[in-house]
Formats: C-alpha cells, structure tokens, sequence
C-alpha cells in the first residue's frame, strides 16, 4: 500500500488594513501582529509534519504566512505559484462594506474578464493534480486565501459550487463559519486516481 499524499492548504494570518479596505490582488498588505503570532502557532502545529514542498500565491500576507511555517524546515524553501493566488475580482480597492453589504459576493455581475467560483476551482484543481503527481506520498504545504480553501473544501464534501453555497459555508460541517486566518484545511489522498475524493481534515490552530 503506498502512502497517502497529504495537502495541507493554510490560509494567511490576519492582515494589516487600517482603512479597511478590500484588498483583493493588491500589492502590499502584510500581516498584522495578530497575524504573525496566528502564523506561528500554525508553524508549530506543522513543525513536525514531514513537509517536502511549501507553496505559496504571491501575495505578500501569503508569503509572509509561509516563510513562518518554513523557519522550522531550514531545507526548504519557498515556492510561488499562480494557481493559488487570490480571487481576481473588481472590488480591489473598494471600502470592506461595499463587498460586505453584497455578504461578501464579489461573484454575482462582475464582467467576464473577473473570475467565477468554477474558475477558481478549476486552476486549483489543476494544481492539485500536478502536485499529487509530483509529490505522490508526500505531504505539502500551500498557503492561499479563503475563497480557494472554501471551494475546495466544497468540492471534498461533494457541495455546489457556488456563491449561496460559500455564504452557507457552515453547512460543510466545519468548525468555522468561513476559513479562520491561518487555519489548516488538510486534504488527504489514499490513491492516485485523478478521480478521488480526499479526506478532509480542519484545524483553526487559534481554538
């Protein structure tokens, strides 16, 4: 039997937004102080974990969150990919009670060129698959942002794909209403079959 191949998908810490801003795909936001310190015991949770690969999307909060996970594992470093980066959206930029009166839906009327939560599945999953064949086995690290985590985590309890389904994210069965800052959603993987639904596995390292 061979072993399973895990994915441990974190989202960044708490960010630094005095304006409260909604800060999508914009450059420099870092983590706050709370942020780091839920970025550290996250890192300790996974001090242990025999890692192989830690992964990152660009963005600087993202980055900031994987460089504390990878202190303890000297031998890796980090890497970058596209596929997880954030949600590309028009409210970059926009006061955080813009999206918040919509309940958060940065989906419903945005022009084609923005993405939906089918598009951002699908390059996740894409990544996903590249990831199982490279790393069959092993277990990796990809530190990302929420609406990533929920749409995968949706997609493992076999849950619509959309925008009503995210808002009632409760109903996935997970102990937080939304993925919590740097909290771990863990896919585990016992096969090689591109068809497998994994075991999912939430840890909000903060409770």
């Amino acid at each position: 039997m061979t072993s399973p191949t895990t994915l441990s998908f974190v989202r960044h810490g708490l960010v630094h937004n005095p304006q409260g801003l909604y800060y999508g795909r914009l450059p420099g936001f870092r983590l706050s102080d709370e942020g780091i310190q839920q970025a550290q015991r996250t890192s300790e949770l996974l001090s242990k974990k025999p890692l192989v690969a830690i992964f990152s999307s660009p963005l600087l909060r993202a980055r900031q969150t994987a460089k504390i996970i990878l202190a303890p594992h000297p031998h890796l470093s980090l890497k970058i990919s596209q596929f997880v980066h954030e949600t590309h959206t028009p409210f970059d930029g926009q006061p955080g009670s813009v999206p918040a009166a919509r309940n958060w839906d940065v989906y419903t009327g945005s022009p084609p060129e923005y993405e939906q939560p089918l598009n951002i599945l699908t390059r996740t999953q894409k990544f996903v698959a590249h990831i199982r064949r490279k790393y069959a086995g092993q277990h990796i690290v990809i530190v990302t942002h929420g609406d990533v985590v929920v749409f995968m985590v949706l997609w493992a309890k076999q849950l619509p794909i959309t925008i009503e389904q995210k808002v009632n994210f409760h109903q996935a069965g997970l102990s937080d209403p939304f993925p919590a800052p740097a909290s771990i959603s863990t896919f585990t993987y016992q096969t090689a079959f591109a068809d497998e639904i994994p075991q999912l596995d939430y840890l909000n390292p903060s409770h």
